[in-house]
């Protein structure tokens, strides 16, 4: 219930509006009223009423005079301006304070209560906004270590300004200032082979463990990029010791890890850098390190260096090419499979194909591009490549450029039969989810392209350019069709008002409805009734 206040200076107005208006059948309590403001003010401040009904002009303290204090003191406080001057002057100061409405006298009990009903509204909206403000708030309290992270993550991909960085550092209070900086990336292995049995809790005990080193060393930045992989930022002052320090930092981690847990550490140290910008070259060096563990060994510290070209040596012929396989099968045909497969092959150098490790590094890196092409389509890997149960005795049965070949092939050509069947029928499903979640929500004013986007588990900016290339139209204008349509039945069939009808549809505005029917049918809600009553 609202608590009402009034103050007119004529008591013929203040019986009429206490008395012709039945307070117990309404959302409103009529808790008190006075002659003018100076009179009504302690009574205010005693009462702290929900709406404020005030005559203009009134002897001693006047109606704009009152409602400046109110709005100062109490600007919770909503005030309904009565007057008897149809003047601009008056609306316009009123307005200007921070009037709510603004009506002329004489007014009926129905005009007052529309009024008041339009205050309540605006009321419950201001306190629904500020309850999802401190919903937000505290979720945003709730997952700063989330922002952090990503923040964090974003930074090592060079996707930061140095102002960002040094601001966004302020914000989330990490000392980021150095002169030098170095990356490593640690990727947590469980070491239990057979899937079914891993406690995938020991990801985070590993953590903790890792946290107990770190916590030690005030000149590391530690952030989590995915379940298992921990990224450090390592800071220092002399190029030559944080080297030194980022090396034994990673033995210390990797032995308290695998220690005091069931799992194995991998950890790729980039480079040193000058300036904030270093840090994303450092952690590109430090990332593809991640690549050559089938060569040097999953279980090891290794840096750039380590995996550089020596004089003479051939370490640099590692050159796969990852996007080609993985954009060959979001883009190629299941017909130019074995074309595509002996072109790989020939563009690979003699000395490559020589050697049977690069061979098996090559074959894993097919299956695994095949694997996350699967993944993303929704399907299970399993169920189209069982080998990846076993995938090193899989690699390992290669003995041949020929039986290569072969074996790539058959990968390709499942992954392509279960690409055709799976994109064909895609995003029937996502449109039919989409549409029924409409259907069955249009009524809900604050259904959006978010709400629904997040319901078929879809980002916005995707969900959006899916829709209208596969309907033909954009979400708007379908979400607005439903309404316009439910609209139409309910003008044929009730006697309801328009604007209860904009309610129910899900437009908190019926002004606003009225535009967008009519915009839809070429005609107004209420001459479309008049119209259909006359046929």
């Amino acid at each position: 219930m609202y608590k009402v206040f009034l103050i007119d200076d004529e008591i013929v107005i203040r019986e009429g509006i206490r008395d012709s208006v039945k307070w117990d059948d309404t959302d409103f309590i009529f808790s008190g009223e006075a002659p003018d403001g100076e009179f009504a003010l302690p009574l205010i401040q005693e009462i702290k009423p929900d709406i404020l009904i005030t005559d203009i002009k009134m002897p001693f303290m006047d109606g704009l005079q009152l409602s400046r204090i109110v709005r100062k003191n109490m600007p919770w406080v909503k005030i309904i301006i009565l007057s008897g001057h149809d003047e601009f002057s008056f609306a316009k100061e009123a307005m200007s304070i921070g009037v709510t409405e603004y009506l002329l006298k004489p007014v009926s009990s129905a005009d007052l209560l529309e009024s008041l009903n339009k205050v309540m509204i605006q009321i419950e909206n201001e306190k629904k906004e500020r309850e999802d403000a401190e919903k937000i708030k505290k979720q945003l309290e709730l997952n700063a270590p989330l922002f952090r992270d990503k923040f964090l993550n974003e930074l090592t991909l060079g996707m930061v300004s140095p102002v960002d960085v040094i601001d966004n550092c302020a914000y989330f209070h990490i000392n980021i200032i150095s002169k030098f900086y170095l990356v490593e990336i640690i990727e947590i292995e469980i070491t239990k082979k057979d899937p079914m049995e891993r406690d995938y809790s020991e990801f985070l005990k590993a953590e903790a463990l890792i946290d107990k080193v770190v916590t030690e060393n005030n000149d590391v930045i530690k952030f989590r990029r995915n379940l298992g992989e921990i990224i450090l930022i390592i800071k220092g002052n002399n190029a030559e010791s944080l080297e030194e320090t980022a090396y034994q930092l990673a033995q210390s981690i990797k032995y308290t890890v695998e220690r005091d847990s069931s799992c194995t550490l991998g950890i790729g140290i980039g480079s040193v850098q000058e300036r904030l910008q270093g840090i994303s070259q450092s952690y590109k060096e430090a990332d593809t390190i991640k690549h050559y563990r089938y060569i040097y060994g999953k279980s090891k510290i290794l840096g750039i260096n380590d995996i550089k070209p020596t004089p003479g040596g051939k370490k640099d012929f590692i050159k796969v090419r990852k996007n080609d396989v993985y954009d060959f099968l979001k883009c190629g045909l299941k017909t130019d499979v074995q074309l595509f497969v002996e072109q790989y092959i020939n563009d690979l150098s003699e000395v490559e194909m020589n050697s049977l490790i690069y061979i098996y590094y090559v074959f894993l890196d097919i299956v695994l591009n095949a694997s996350r092409f699967i993944n993303e389509l929704g399907g299970e890997v399993e169920e189209f490549i069982p080998e990846v149960a076993c995938l090193e005795s899989f690699v390992t049965r290669i003995d041949s450029i020929d039986n290569f070949k072969e074996l790539t092939e058959n990968i390709l050509n499942r992954v392509f039969e279960f690409r055709n069947t799976q994109v064909e029928k895609k995003y029937d499903s996502t449109i039919y989810k989409a549409k029924e979640y409409i259907r069955n929500n249009f009524s809900n004013a604050g259904i959006s392209l978010n709400s629904v986007a997040s319901y078929v588990n879809v980002s916005p900016s995707h969900f959006s350019t899916i829709f209208s290339q596969e309907t033909g139209e954009t979400f708007i204008e379908y979400l607005t069709k439903v309404r316009v349509k439910k609209a139409v039945e309910l003008l044929k069939t009730t006697s309801l008002k328009s604007s209860e009808i904009a309610y129910i549809i899900g437009y908190s505005d019926p002004h606003y409805f009225s535009y967008i029917f009519k915009k839809a049918m070429r005609i107004t809600p209420k001459d479309f009734r008049k119209s259909h009553k006359e046929q």
